[in-house]
């Protein structure tokens, strides 16, 4: 636990793994309040964003610590450090003096700035300073020598907020993490791609998680302290936590941290599973291995991709030409993979057919792709007959060949031609996810009702696609059944436990 934060033991017991700083952001006290009565019970820490209030209401600030027993962190945060106090630093430091006499715990001073009577008067008040730096650009090349020389004496904490713009850069900060491991600091990655710092920082090393109920672009990616506790059971993450996750562009959207959290829960196992944002998958194997991170969920686009960093694949990789679960093996020192796409796959098409699915299927795949291959390989082993539809020719052809199919370039000439191959309609592109969920795949293609439609989206419960086939009459299978049947395996090669009977 952080030396400078120390919370009060709750009811379940004294907490011995990271602090959960709750940020309150709205813009007047009494909503503040509100948050903190909702949410404060997931806090270790308060952080309140006086910039964030209305200009009527930052004198009035003090109010809120009559209202808590929790450390308050004071923060008047100007525009270029991406807050909102609009004013000049004169203004900004005596109001940030008049509200140090408040008695607040800490109080949030940037690096480059010199204010020794405001420092001397928060020091003899008993107010903390954190002396912090933040950068909205990326990660400085120089950062961990900045953190080292931020405190101005051993009272000061050191903090670092920075953007982590993509998976390269996740990489240079958790460079900085090593660098600077057995410091006493803040040190957080902001952005989607800097989720995992956040997370897992109390393992990492830093003192503080912040968390906000406003999503807030001066905010990036921070997660409510719900989620964390609750989802994440950030309490729970230790030193020895076993670490997994999906990683994919992009995986906000994903239920698999809700399946595989939940899981871990009800069996006791100590573990954690995050959603790691990749843009470059290389790259993502090297930051999880610096995170020690033992397995991963693979999904769009890296499903291929991927296939060149592992060293050791099963069978049914190298017949389906791609992965969608890696696993790190101690003894071969690298990443080995496996694809439980294909049964996954198969298990909700032979609960509609009760138990068998028929010879001589004939089958449309709407899409080429990585989740496409398994597809058409789990319905050529099913003896289907097959027409692939793609937006890329090449990739189309090579895939319908693999399973002596027909392919035809998606667009609107298809929809006759899949007439004759819609015993089955598969769809496995992310066409529907959001941020478009209205889209169609198949716009062009009029349903008869005697289809079954079949989309590998998950993320809303009904696709336009979807809506539109059960309007007609025909039977479907939503992602999220596919989603699960391809989970449940994936958890047991995880943590070499049976999924737990639970409605995820």
């Amino acid at each position: 636990m952080s030396a400078f934060f120390r919370p009060q033991p709750r009811d379940s017991g004294s907490q011995e793994g990271g602090v959960l700083c709750l940020c309150l952001t709205e813009d007047t006290v009494e909503k503040d309040l509100s948050i903190l009565e909702k949410y404060g019970a997931f806090a270790d820490a308060l952080e309140l964003r006086v910039d964030c209030l209305a200009p009527a209401e930052r004198g009035q600030a003090g109010a809120l610590l009559r209202h808590t027993h929790l450390p308050v962190i004071l923060a008047v945060r100007r525009t270029k450090d991406g807050g909102r106090f609009e004013g000049g630093e004169p203004e900004r430091t005596a109001l940030l003096d008049r509200l140090c006499a408040e008695r607040f715990s800490f109080v949030d001073l940037e690096e480059d700035l010199a204010a020794p009577d405001l420092e001397r008067a928060a020091q003899s008040k008993g107010c903390r300073i954190i002396r912090s730096l933040y950068d909205a650009s990326g990660v400085p090349q120089d950062l961990a020598a900045r953190l080292r020389r931020l405190a101005r004496n051993p009272r000061e904490l050191p903090k670092a907020a920075v953007y982590v713009a993509g998976t390269a850069e996740l990489l240079s900060l958790l460079e900085v993490f090593s660098r600077t491991r057995g410091m006493e600091k803040i040190l957080l990655g902001t952005g989607e791609t800097g989720i995992c710092t956040r997370i897992l920082a109390y393992p990492l090393g830093s003192s503080l998680c912040y968390s906000t109920m406003t999503k807030s672009p001066d905010l990036p990616g921070h997660e409510d302290p719900r989620t964390l506790v609750e989802l994440y059971r950030f309490r729970a993450i230790g030193e020895n936590t076993a670490v997994f996750g999906v990683t994919g562009n992009p995986v906000s959207h994903s239920l698999s941290p809700l399946i595989h959290n939940r899981g871990f829960a009800a069996l006791g196992i100590d573990g954690v599973y995050l959603p790691f944002p990749a843009d470059d998958i290389g790259r993502m194997l090297q930051a999880a291995r610096v995170l020690g991170v033992r397995g991963l969920s693979v999904t769009v686009p890296h499903k291929e991709a991927v296939l060149a960093f592992l060293s050791k694949t099963d069978a049914l990789v190298k017949a389906v030409g791609a992965c969608n679960t890696v696993l790190w093996d101690s003894c071969l020192e690298a990443w080995k993979g496996t694809n439980t796409d294909v049964e996954g796959f198969l298990a909700p098409l032979r609960g509609l057919y009760g138990g068998g699915i028929l010879k001589g299927l004939r089958a449309t795949v709407v899409g080429s792709g990585g989740a496409a291959k398994a597809v058409v390989y789990a319905l050529a082993g099913q003896g289907a007959d097959i027409l692939v539809l793609g937006r890329t020719p090449d990739r189309a052809r090579a895939l319908a060949q693999t399973a002596k199919g027909r392919w035809a370039i998606l667009d609107d000439s298809a929809f006759s031609l899949m007439e004759s191959y819609s015993d089955l309609i598969v769809q496995t592109t992310p066409i529907g996810m959001d941020p478009h969920p209205e889209m169609d795949p198949i716009p062009g293609y009029r349903f008869r009702g005697r289809e079954i439609v079949y989309d590998l989206v998950y993320t809303t419960s009904m696709t336009r696609m979807l809506s539109r086939a059960r309007e007609a009459g025909c039977r479907i299978i939503e992602g999220k059944q596919m989603l699960l049947a391809q989970a449940y395996p994936q958890f047991e090669l995880f943590c070499g436990r049976t999924y737990p009977g639970l409605d995820a």
